[in-house]
């Protein structure tokens, strides 16, 4: 199974109460799908729904315990229900389309575990088969051609000699065919990693190639962490420049951040982002 891409995990808040009644909370809503845009009945294509939603707890002082009510869910297309392969209430669904919806527009549509649902009208588009871009719309009619006469031929009107240089031919660079070199990625960035993560619990990360070519690069890329360990140690292959993937640490509590290599020595670190022990 192919995977279409992940992207920023939507931030997802507890909303602290003595009651974890779902009803006192607002629905949740979808961030965005991606990819948007999709073959029609693409075999196994999966999409990255990203939401934000808030979520209970319950709170019992004499005990000093909190119970964080998040739990998973579940994502239709239209009236359709998709295969959850993975679900992280803190923002991110991995679903995989359902097939013999027909090409056009096609509603998403999100249930979280406590009945509560966001609907995102269009968020999905199947294409037909083969087409790749939207044809440009037919050129405006010039109108009727009236034949004129432009005058007599001069037989002995001399046109001149054309000295114009057109110049060389540009070289466009290497394709995204061409081996990578030394110098084609520069470095990398990370999408920002907001709020407060859990030590082994995964998360998703994004991390982006910098560079003359980075639009080509399809590596893999080392990660390591500032403190503790960071698994997958290696990520990729990364598509277009982009690498995505769900990663685990396993760390005390305290700032932490990720470092990203790749074999000609191109790095980048995420930002510190805060990482709490396990319950």
């Amino acid at each position: 199974m192919r995977r279409a891409g992940l992207a920023t995990v939507g931030l997802a808040v507890l909303a602290w109460a003595c009651s974890g009644d779902p009803a006192a909370l607002p629905d949740p809503t979808i961030v965005s799908v991606e990819p948007a845009t999709l073959p029609v009945n693409t075999r196994d294509e999966d999409v990255t729904v990203r939401f934000d939603a808030r979520y209970s707890v319950a709170v019992d002082y004499g005990a000093q315990k909190v119970d964080a009510r998040m739990g998973a869910g579940r994502v239709w297309v239209d009236e359709v229900e998709a295969t959850v392969s993975s679900f992280d209430p803190a923002g991110v669904a991995v679903v995989t389309v359902p097939r013999g919806l027909g090409a056009g527009s096609h509603a998403v549509r999100l249930r979280l575990e406590d009945g509560r649902e966001a609907v995102a009208d269009d968020a999905l588009t199947l294409r037909p088969a083969g087409q790749e871009v939207i044809d440009p719309p037919p050129a405006e009619d010039g109108g009727v051609l009236i034949l004129t006469d432009a005058g007599p031929i001069s037989s002995d009107f001399d046109g001149g000699v054309d000295t114009t240089d057109g110049g060389q031919p540009v070289d466009a660079g290497p394709g995204p065919d061409e081996p990578m070199r030394e110098g084609d990625v520069t470095g990398f960035s990370f999408d920002a990693i907001e709020g407060t993560r859990v030590s082994r619990t995964p998360f998703v990360i994004t991390v982006r190639a910098l560079g003359p070519r980075a639009g080509h690069f399809q590596g893999s890329v080392e990660l390591s962490a500032s403190r503790g360990t960071v698994t997958p140690s290696k990520i990729g292959p990364c598509e277009v420049g982009v690498c995505n993937a769900y990663v685990v640490m396993d760390a005390p509590a305290g700032n932490v951040r990720l470092t990203a290599l790749n074999s000609f020595g191109a790095t980048g670190e995420s930002n510190t982002f805060r990482l709490e022990p396990a319950r």
